[in-house]
């Protein structure tokens, strides 16, 4: 008989479940390798392995959580001996002297998702793919993917699945009921440092507002020092009158296709602008002013020569802003378009969503997990910030002048001065777990 092979699913949100148990029933022998447990997932597989607890060779696990090993628990209660489960602890090394940490939290783990049993007749099925233990991934609601396997357990793929089995078994320690502390304290470990990990930039930002302008060269030159550059931005920024506010510009060769292009090539621009406002006015009170320069389009902005006299048409609720060319920027910026203070909120669709079958709603409904399991779930199709300002016109006004709206004369709320945060790196060396100290001890600015 031919190895035969596979995919499960079509889609990624696929229950395999009751696929799983009906073969787990038929089995004689398993073998169950995952990189993490929960309780609703153990649970899910338990009762046919229960039926036949000697049907169970190995149950090896990464991690888990401590009602998964509370399962684990009544595995062994039920009849599974306790030379079947194990658990896998990964690899980590000891940090220096001075560390926060005596060993790093975050480490290699065994990541396996394998299932293994063979059936009466020696034939094989094994289940390979994405899927741990866990009731997200085996009832559906995760995306998942796999592939089954079917042919004699003598077949050399087969083998091969069962030496990856042997192996992870090797490198693990057998289960003990009184190792959930200490295990649930290591998964726990490992989550704060992957939680480092996740967060893993220097993050420290200067609350400086800066207007961010983007332009397209013109034939006739670039600004020089001392040069009077004339734009306009909503009035409702009316923080902007104050006459301290940051201008930076750059003038590029020709225009990347989107603002976001745009910031992420600020070192290509042919020539940058350190500005400082000289004069702001309202309610189109500027009704002829000495500039050099003007930027028209926040779309499509190229910096133009002025026309003298330079009496500009001003658009209603627009207010007109004249700076001075001081310097070049000498520094590189990463700018930042939210306040800094904002919550996000994701943003549902709630006509695409995932629930279990109404037999594993129930079964999930009985554990009474938290968060509760056994309602639907909505496809999240983005992530919305909360400002706590209120200000309704503020808020339109800045979603102008962010580059999600195309435009690319910008208002950035606050910045990230990567030149300096490189230097303040390279004197103080990496300031990470192993050489000493939290990365985590930052102060914003």
């Amino acid at each position: 008989m031919p190895l035969q092979v596979s995919v499960l699913f079509d889609r990624p949100q696929q229950e395999i479940a009751s696929l799983l148990k009906s073969r787990l029933q038929q089995a004689s022998r398993a073998w169950i390798v995952s990189g993490f447990a929960t309780v609703e997932g153990i649970e899910a597989i338990a009762p046919p392995i229960l039926t036949n607890p000697a049907k169970l060779e190995a149950f090896v696990i990464g991690a888990g959580t401590f009602r998964g090993y509370e399962s684990m628990d009544r595995l062994l209660a039920g009849g599974v001996a306790a030379s079947r489960l194990f658990v896998h602890l990964g690899h980590t090394r000891r940090t220096t002297k001075g560390a926060a940490h005596r060993f790093y939290r975050y480490h290699p783990m065994l990541h396996s998702k394998v299932y293994l049993l063979e059936m009466p007749d020696k034939s094989g099925v094994a289940f390979v793919g994405s899927h741990n233990v866990t009731g997200y991934a085996l009832l559906g609601l995760n995306g998942e993917a796999g592939i089954m396997l079917e042919g004699p357990m003598s077949d050399p793929e087969m083998q091969r699945i069962k030496a990856h089995i042997d192996a992870a078994q090797a490198q693990s320690v057998v289960y003990s009921p009184s190792m959930k502390d200490a295990l649930t304290w290591w998964t726990s470990s490992f989550i704060d440092g992957m939680r480092g990990k996740v967060n893993d930039a220097e993050r420290d930002s200067e609350f400086t507002k800066t207007i961010v302008i983007l332009a397209a060269e013109a034939p006739n030159g670039i600004p020089a020092t001392g040069d009077v550059v004339y734009f306009e931005i909503p009035a409702a920024l009316r923080q902007l009158r104050a006459l301290d506010t940051e201008v930076h510009i750059y003038i590029f060769q020709s225009l990347p296709a989107t603002p976001n292009a745009a910031l992420l090539a600020l070192a290509q621009a042919k020539a940058t602008l350190w500005c400082r406002v000289l004069g702001i006015e309202v309610q189109r009170g500027g009704v002829e002013l000495q500039a050099d320069w003007h930027i028209a389009n926040r779309t499509n902005p190229t910096m133009l020569r002025a026309p003298q006299p330079f009496r500009p048409k001003v658009a209603r609720d627009m207010q007109q802003v004249r700076v001075s060319v001081r310097n070049a920027i000498y520094d590189q910026f990463e700018y930042l378009f939210d306040s800094g203070k904002a919550t996000w909120v994701p943003i549902l669709n709630e006509n695409q969503a995932v629930e279990a079958s109404p037999e594993d709603t129930r079964f999930l409904a009985r554990l009474n997990l938290v968060p509760p399991e056994d309602k639907p779930w909505y496809l999240v199709r983005g992530l919305a910030a909360e400002e706590k300002d209120t200000d309704g016109a503020y808020q339109e006004a800045l979603r102008t002048l962010n580059p999600e709206s195309g435009s690319y004369v910008l208002m950035s709320l606050r910045r990230r001065n990567l030149t300096k945060l490189k230097r303040q790196k390279e004197h103080r060396g990496d300031n990470n777990e192993e050489n000493g100290g939290s990365r985590n001890r930052r102060t914003r600015k």
